[in-house]
Order: structure tokens, then sequence, then C-alpha cells
């Protein structure tokens, strides 16, 4: 979303109090030029709670995140404490000492080369073995694509099928109250790129040809 439409949103909820909880797991992963400003620099009313987490970073057994709650903050805690109790104290000590260090900065330089040349590659390898008309997003940052077949194309069979050769993929539709974007899936690129992962993205290309 463009800082102008954020910046929009924000004043837009403001002006009838209603809160907005926002999602930036992915914010530091960014590969082309500088970092999105989350929605939470335009807010002046405490009303965005911002929400990040390590798990798409560093691990995701680590299972710590963040979240800077503005004017929610005791609110937040009280939850916080009911639905969970306590806390991985190792581990968050452990990604304390590594912000303070430095070592998160130094790791993320080296992902987020890392997710580039994969997003890249296989970008690269769907556009070579899908069907023609395919399209394809091109991210700034994190490791998913979203790609939209030619219409026609059913993502829930091409979803089904490639299961039962051993490839997952995500179907559009269960990004959609309204069961759209039934031609679309979206892709992972979260893993080194592999004789398995061109195997695997060859698998996905020939079987929505088939469809």
């Amino acid at each position: 979303m463009p800082d102008d439409a954020k910046r929009e949103l924000v004043k837009m909820l403001a002006k009838r109090d209603i809160p907005l909880i926002e999602d930036d797991i992915y914010g530091d992963l960014h590969f082309d030029g500088a970092r999105p400003r989350p929605a939470r620099a335009f807010d002046r009313h405490g009303l965005v709670m911002l929400c990040g987490s390590f798990s798409k970073t560093l691990a995701p057994g680590y299972r710590v995140g963040y979240v800077a709650p503005g004017r929610y903050r005791d609110a937040v805690e009280r939850l916080k404490f009911a639905q969970t109790v306590a806390t991985p104290t190792l581990a968050q000590m452990a990604i304390a000492d590594f912000l303070e260090n430095g070592g998160y900065e130094r790791h993320l330089r080296r992902l987020r080369r890392a997710l580039s040349e994969q997003v890249a590659r296989v970008s690269e390898a769907i556009a070579e073995h899908f069907p023609q008309g395919t399209r394809i997003s091109r991210p700034r940052g994190g490791f998913l694509l979203w790609v939209e077949m030619p219409p026609g194309k059913s993502a829930l069979e091409l979803h089904d099928r490639a299961l039962a050769k051993g490839v997952s993929v995500a179907p559009g539709p269960i990004f959609s109250a309204k069961q759209r974007f039934t031609s679309c899936i979206r892709v992972s690129c979260g893993y080194p790129w592999s004789e398995s992962i061109e195997r695997g993205v060859r698998t996905l290309g020939q079987i929505a040809s088939d469809l």
C-alpha cells in the first residue's frame, strides 16, 4: 500500500475512532528500495496497533513477536496474559542480545539478498513452465509470489493434483471470504533454490497446462 494511501486510511479511521491492527511481519524483508513505512508512522492518536514477529526473519520455532499497541496497551497486556500466561523467556533474551549487538541487522542484509535471488529464480521458472498468459507478481520484499493463471484454470484443482504429487501451494480462494481468485495461487520462495524446487515448479506448470 503506498504511503499516501496509508496516511489516508489512518486519517479516515481516526475520524471515526476505529482502531487498526497492522500486520508488519514481512516489513524487515524488503530488498528493493527503502523499508516500507508502516501505517503506524502516520498515527497521531494511538489507534494503530503495530504487530511484528521474528518468526519470518529468524526462525518460526522461536514464536517471538512484538506489538506496539498505542492506547490499547493495558487491554493487550491483559489479553496476552489471559491467553498465554507465560512467554518463551530464553528465546526473547537471546533475540534481545542479537538485536543489541548488531547481529540482527547483519543477518537481515544476508537474508534479503538470498530472498531476492530466490524470488527471481522461482519467477523465472514459473514463466518458463506455466501456460502462456500466466501473470506473476513482482514483490519488493518477502518470499511470496502471487501467480495468476489464465482464465478457466482452477487453483483448487491444481492444488489437489499437485498435493498428490508431493507439491504444495496455497490456492487463491482461501484468501477470499467470497471465493474469489479462483485461478490464482500463492507460491513460497522461502527455501533455497535446488533441483527439488525446480522439479516442483516444473510439476506445477505441467499440471496447470493440463487443466
